[in-house]
């Protein structure tokens, strides 16, 4: 039932049930927030939404206020203006004074308030925060000083990702938040997803940059930095700069980083296709062979997912699927094939991956991915700091002419492009898998996306005489509570399952521009399936280069040695 109330002297018309927050904000008004995100219940810490009511005798916080008919609210009284400029000034009272040092500078929300409510002069005076930076950890970093208690961290962290890391200790004005024991992020349940810093307002929470050692391997003589850049980041790149999929976004990324001194540049998407290639083929067979215990295969390209699941659900590692990730693979390429044709050896290479993701930087630490002192892949950049890198040489990607990656590994299918959000690679697998089981009618392949709305869908393909389950998650909590659910009820009718840990897949990945809200992300599935459509080759086992790399089972020794080195340990 919808009604209607006044709001600065003028009817609007809202739902009964909304918050007052919504409400106004569905309506055009705009009203400052910290702690309130979309998706999750209303806390009221931050007091900066609040607005005078009509018969209240004190200022309400518009989040926590349900809409009633007849309500009478006033949002810019004069009233409303001091108590929120006084709420911002108390925040900068005992803020670090290090903007033009901050990686959030221009784009901190505190920043934005301060600019927004006029603040022009410090007005209170506290002790500057004493707590130092923890740079402990591979992919995360925590800057205490300049957290403002808004718990939105904390909620993604607790709620979303179920691990806690990170929560509030003490109490009143010592509160603050911070790992278990005072201990560094390394040694936290952190699973390096990323999420936290997508939602912080300030620079408390920063992923760890490569950048400066990218920088400095750009300038070491003898040294072969190649670059190779996931579909996802050319997805994020045309939806931030607004470019369309024909203007060949991968070729004006190439063209930027040779300015910057890149010795080679290949598009990912080729260890996308072999991975999903990969999957497939152990799908298949786990399908052949009738081995319903190791069923359903669950995907392995998340590392945040994958170390999850080695922390808190071992019983799912043996349905993990045996290929390495992706950046891994294409890594594990670089050093080996591409080396051994192009006559360089592996340590004058510096392999450089640009992902959407945060806990790639943690992935590419990992021992299992060092071979002989030798790391797969020696730096990992986030689309943050692809644009920064850009900036510094003074780069705009937007206004680059065209260049044609390197070869050999310059081509991808529609397969590479579906990894970009969550349920593409539950369908790119499937394709494939019809492909090897039932090619003679490729053309007859469905594969329907649910419209229920979540995180959390599921859909049966005909593949021969067989109707196999696929179904995909995004987010910690979704993924343990389906498969749970699949534990517990005993079922049997889901064969696959992708597990992405951040929401809505990589294209909300902790290494995206920062973003608030969940738009952005349905932005960029967007610009994915845009560029799906103009690429040539449907499914992943089409594009020349995997079957040059993969071919067939048992048709070429050299194909199954290539198998072992990719497969995930």
């Amino acid at each position: 039932m919808d009604f209607q109330i006044e709001v600065n002297n003028k009817l609007i018309r809202v739902q009964e049930g909304d918050s007052l927050l919504t409400a106004l904000r569905s309506n055009g008004f705009k009203v400052p927030t910290l702690c309130h995100m979309n998706r999750f219940s209303p806390t009221g810490a931050c007091r900066l939404c609040v607005v005078e009511v009509e018969g209240k005798r004190d200022l309400v916080t518009s989040c926590a206020h349900p809409v009633k008919e007849g309500m009478k609210v006033r949002t810019n009284s004069q009233r409303v203006m001091r108590a929120r400029k006084s709420l911002v000034e108390l925040l900068l009272s005992n803020h670090p004074d290090d903007c033009l040092y901050c990686q959030r500078n221009g784009h901190c929300e505190l920043q934005w308030l301060a600019e927004e409510m006029n603040v022009k002069e410090r007005k209170y005076f506290a002790r500057k925060n004493a707590q130092y930076p923890d740079y402990s950890s591979s992919s995360v970093a925590r800057d205490p000083a300049k957290c403002v208690l808004c718990s939105r961290c904390v909620r993604m962290c607790e709620e979303v990702q179920l691990v806690t890391a990170i929560d509030f200790i003490s109490r009143g004005n010592q509160t603050m938040v911070n790992s278990a024991f005072n201990k560094g992020l390394n040694v936290s349940s952190c699973i390096h997803c990323g999420q936290c810093i997508q939602v912080c307002p300030t620079a408390a929470l920063l992923d760890i940059s490569h950048l400066e050692k990218v920088q400095a391997a750009l300038a070491r003589k003898g040294t072969e930095v190649m670059f190779f850049i996931s579909p996802s980041v050319v997805a994020s790149v045309a939806e931030s700069l607004e470019l369309k999929p024909r203007q060949k976004v991968l070729e004006r990324i190439a063209a930027a980083l040779r300015r910057c001194g890149a010795g080679r540049v290949f598009d990912m998407g080729t260890a996308s296709d072999i991975h999903v290639v990969e999957e497939a083929r152990q799908l298949a067979g786990l399908i052949r062979d009738k081995k319903d215990d190791q069923l359903p295969m669950i995907s392995s390209c998340c590392p945040s997912w994958v170390y999850y699941a080695e922390m808190f659900r071992p019983q799912s590692l043996e349905q993990l699927a045996g290929t390495k990730s992706p950046q891994q693979l294409f890594g594990s390429l670089l050093k080996t094939d591409y080396a051994k044709r192009a006559g360089v050896e592996a340590e004058q290479v510096f392999s450089v991956a640009v992902m959407p993701c945060v806990a790639k930087k943690y992935e590419s630490t990992l021992e299992s991915n060092t071979h002989k002192g030798i790391s797969e892949v020696d730096a990992v950049l986030t689309v943050r700091e692809l644009f920064r890198l850009l900036r510094s040489f003074g780069l705009d990607i937007a206004r680059m002419e065209e260049e044609g990656v390197d070869s050999p590994y310059n081509g991808s299918s529609a397969a590479a492009w579906k990894l970009g959000y969550s349920g593409g690679k539950a369908e790119a697998v499937a394709r494939e898998l019809h492909r090897m089981m039932d090619d003679k009618r490729a053309d007859q392949f469905k594969f329907i996306q649910p419209k229920n709305p979540g995180n959390r869908r599921e859909t049966r393909v005909t593949i021969g005489n067989d109707q196999l389950g696929f179904a995909w998650v995004s987010s910690i909590a979704e993924a343990e509570a389906y498969l749970r659910e699949l534990e517990e009820e005993g079922r049997r009718d889901i064969h696959y399952v992708e597990v992405m840990a951040c929401l809505g897949g990589c294209a909300g990945g902790g290494g995206q521009p920062i973003s608030r809200g969940f738009e952005k992300s349905m932005a960029r599935k967007k610009m994915c399936v845009e560029m799906e459509k103009i690429n040539p080759f449907a499914s992943a086992g089409e594009n020349p280069a995997v079957r040059d790399l993969c071919g067939t089972e048992g048709d070429n020794p050299a194909h199954e040695t290539f198998r072992q080195w990719i497969k995930r340990t």
